[in-house]
């Protein structure tokens, strides 16, 4: 380590040495390897405006609003001020930045190890170890994830820190995810290949939903969905629009649009339904899907039901784009075709509970 100290209070860097050196082992626990040694430089500034400025006149641009520190791949460096010994109640105070210099010297452990990597992997794995989500993964669904629109996996890996989200929370619970599920030792291997799906933050929600709330595709909240569902009999790569019909003419249920919903058992009724007509032609069949979640979530009579009846759930991830209509309903609209996250294969039999069958021939 080579240090360059512009701050006025030269006993710091002992303090920054003392921390790097209680905390190197921890973190080459982590990676399962040792480096004899850090090979990087070290720049300390007397306050955070000057360090902005340092790295400015190092030639490093846009460096965002929250900054305090930061590692740069680009020269090998770390990069810190150094607090106030009585800083006010909206400055760091020395004892906060000690996790500031931990989460910078991970960065640095990784980049000597492993070359450069995808932020969201590197801010991810530093999240994991410096101890920011103690409160646990449940604690940060209730409160954030669930609250807020999910970002696609490629916005996160070329985007990162960019948009009003939190970047950091979802790094954290993709390395997380990857980690319970792969085990540390196969996620270390995968480290190098930076071989990674393309729907990690996806399938990260989803597998903690399922541990946490016993649904893959948990809605906090069904007017401020998350995820989105379309039910249909036929398996498709892409859903279209199609003109609909409403025999209580009903005008926000005549369109020509691609019809959703927030709840997963409305759309698992749509799933089925076409179907069972088909089975039942000839018969004075009726129908009526609830589009509230109010149980019978549908009601058939005068219908013949397949023992083997299967049919599709589409998932879609509420960018924000669909519309709500009616407002305050259930049911939203896409005015283009789209292309679904996931599709899940459901069986009549899984559903019928939440249905009623008033005859049945």
């Amino acid at each position: 380590m080579k240090f360059y100290c512009f701050n006025r209070n030269k006993n710091y860097q002992q303090e920054i040495e003392n921390i790097i050196e209680d905390k190197k082992k921890e973190i080459f626990d982590f990676f399962g390897q040792t480096l004899e040694n850090l090979d990087f430089d070290i720049y300390i500034y007397d306050t955070i405006e000057e360090l902005i400025n340092g790295l400015k006149n190092r030639e490093f641009k846009d460096m965002p609003s929250y900054m305090c520190a930061c590692q740069k791949d680009e020269d090998n460096s770390l990069n810190f001020f150094e607090p106030k010994d009585s800083p006010s109640e909206n400055e760091w105070s020395k004892a906060e930045y000690e996790k500031v210099i931990f989460h910078e010297l991970i960065h640095a452990v990784q980049y000597n190890l492993y070359g450069k990597q995808p932020e969201w992997l590197t801010e991810g794995i530093a999240k994991y170890l410096d101890g920011t989500y103690s409160k646990g993964i449940k604690y940060l669904l209730e409160n954030y994830i669930h609250k807020h629109k999910i970002p696609s996996m490629d916005e996160l890996e070329n985007e990162f820190g960019m948009h009003d989200y939190d970047s950091y929370s979802y790094a954290y619970l993709v390395v997380s995810y990857l980690i319970e599920t792969l085990g540390k030792g196969k996620f270390l291997e995968k480290l190098s290949s930076k071989d990674f799906s393309k729907n990690l933050i996806y399938e990260a929600i989803c597998y903690y939903n399922k541990k946490y709330f016993n649904d893959e595709f948990y809605n906090s909240d069904l007017l401020n969905p998350n995820w989105l569902f379309h039910g249909s009999p036929l398996l498709l790569d892409e859903i279209n629009l199609n003109q609909s019909h409403d025999s209580l003419g009903q005008k926000e249920n005549i369109d020509k649009a691609v019809f959703l919903t927030s709840s997963k058992l409305i759309a698992s009724a749509y799933a089925f339904k076409d179907s069972i007509k088909k089975n039942s032609e000839g018969l004075r069949y009726n129908f009526n899907i609830n589009s509230y979640l109010e149980k019978p979530i549908m009601t058939m009579e005068n219908v013949k039901i397949d023992d083997s009846l299967y049919g599709y759930i589409y998932v879609f991830i509420n960018d924000g784009s669909f519309k709500n209509e009616p407002i305050g309903s259930l049911q939203f609209k896409s005015y283009q075709k789209i292309n679904p996250i996931f599709c899940i294969k459901v069986y009549y039999k899984d559903y019928e509970q939440n249905y009623e069958v008033k005859k049945t021939l």
